[in-house]
């Protein structure tokens, strides 16, 4: 039998709901109030959902996946976009795409029943709102290389754990994905250029229409006090790719002083965009940082991918570039709430376990892991939940005086 609902809870749920959907809906929303709004929309079903209804929801995710990424095998989202009036039959889509129209059927139930598109009268189907975000880089391209790269591992994933007794993967040479596929995730990219090009695509898009760091964190706090000669390093971007927040930073920042050195791998700097806004260097940031006494060096979204033994590395290196009194470190990362972590944040955590014996981490292990390397956290400036933070920190002698 399954439970009974508890009347009084689940009316003043659906009275939250309607607030925070007047909020959503007036000139006061915010990020934060519409990260609030789908927490309670989900609260809300989780509360409605039987348990049964719970399980068998977590049980068919998988098809779901699937029947996605073969759907943008078969380009169908794009060419529901070119007929947004009459929509396109499942006979025209199946001429269009050369897929049977039986499976064609198929599929497009699932693509409906998720929202991917509507489907008012029998095998047809009209574009939505989120249909056209299937035909932009974060679906178009994310899909398909998220999957592909991901799915081979994480479908081994039990067997890793029973076989390794359930210890958490420390050692990047010893990931589940070089367990299970034999190539680590970076491996596994250099050797298909088609899913790197779509990855690249796809973190980009990630960061569209997002608050840039330099949006959360107060920029004075760099620009106070800075050297103000141009030949001074103001800010290093390392592993930064294509340099996109260092160039979007000198729009912003038009007049500050000094030089924007960008570094990653050989190459993948040599495909960044040239400018004299932007210094390009090959650079690994496994090997000691060559630029020295910096204002601040910036890493956006890389500790996450390594082990902490290895992001240990990567400090050091930085550290031993930096001018104690007045360098600073900048992180652009997760940290994770110690409890109600939202769903998205604790998957990527997951994956990028799975993938590089990585890890999403919580303000506790940010501040063990900058501890050890001899690093203290100096502030930590967080945007909308479900974004990444911004952490500061400079070395442990220095943190005293700011």
């Amino acid at each position: 039998m399954e439970p009974q609902l508890q009347t009084p809870y689940l009316l003043s749920l659906v009275e939250e709901i309607k607030d925070a959907a007047l909020k959503e809906c007036s000139s006061s929303r915010s990020a934060t109030s519409h990260y609030r709004f789908l927490g309670l929309i989900d609260q809300l079903k989780y509360t409605v959902e039987t348990p049964t209804e719970t399980v068998l929801r977590l049980i068919y995710q998988p098809p779901q996946n699937a029947a996605l990424r073969t759907v943008i095998d078969l380009n169908i989202f794009p060419l529901l976009l070119e007929h947004p009036i009459k929509g396109l039959s499942a006979t025209e889509l199946s001429e269009y795409t050369g897929g049977e129209r039986a499976l064609i059927i198929r599929l497009m139930r699932v693509m409906a029943a998720l929202g991917l598109c509507a489907s008012i009268e029998p095998e047809v189907y009209l574009p939505t709102d989120k249909t056209i975000a299937m035909t932009q880089p974060i679906g178009r391209d994310g899909v398909p290389c998220i999957y592909d790269l991901t799915v081979p591992t994480l479908s081994r994933l039990p067997e890793y754990f029973r076989e390794h007794h359930y210890l958490m993967p420390k050692e990047y040479s010893r990931s589940p994905m070089r367990w299970a596929v034999g190539q680590s995730q970076f491996e596994w990219l250099a050797q298909r250029k088609h899913h790197q090009a779509l990855f690249n695509s796809y973190m980009s898009s990630r960061r569209q229409g997002k608050p840039s760091w330099f949006d959360v964190y107060p920029v004075e706090r760099l620009t106070h006090g800075a050297l103000e000669h141009d030949d001074a390093v103001f800010l290093v971007d390392v592993g930064g790719n294509q340099g996109h927040d260092l160039i979007r930073f000198r729009e912003k920042f038009p007049d500050v002083t000094g030089r924007l050195v960008l570094q990653d791998l050989p190459k993948v700097v040599a495909s960044a965009p040239a400018g004299e806004q932007v210094e390009a260097m090959a650079y690994s940031f496994l090997d000691p940082q060559p630029v020295k006494g910096a204002r601040a060096y910036y890493f956006r979204a890389i500790f996450h991918d390594w082990p902490d033994y290895v992001c240990h590395k990567i400090l050091v290196n930085t550290i031993s570039a930096m001018d104690a009194e007045y360098s600073r470190i900048l992180i652009a990362d997760f940290v994770l709430p110690d409890t109600g972590a939202a769903l998205l944040q604790a998957s990527i955590d997951i994956q990028m376990m799975s993938i590089g014996s990585g890890m999403e981490r919580s303000e506790r292990q940010w501040r063990e892991l900058l501890g050890a390397a001899g690093l203290e956290i100096t502030g930590i400036w967080s945007g909308s939940p479900g974004m990444e933070s911004v952490i500061e920190a400079v070395p442990i002698r220095a943190a005293s005086r700011l």
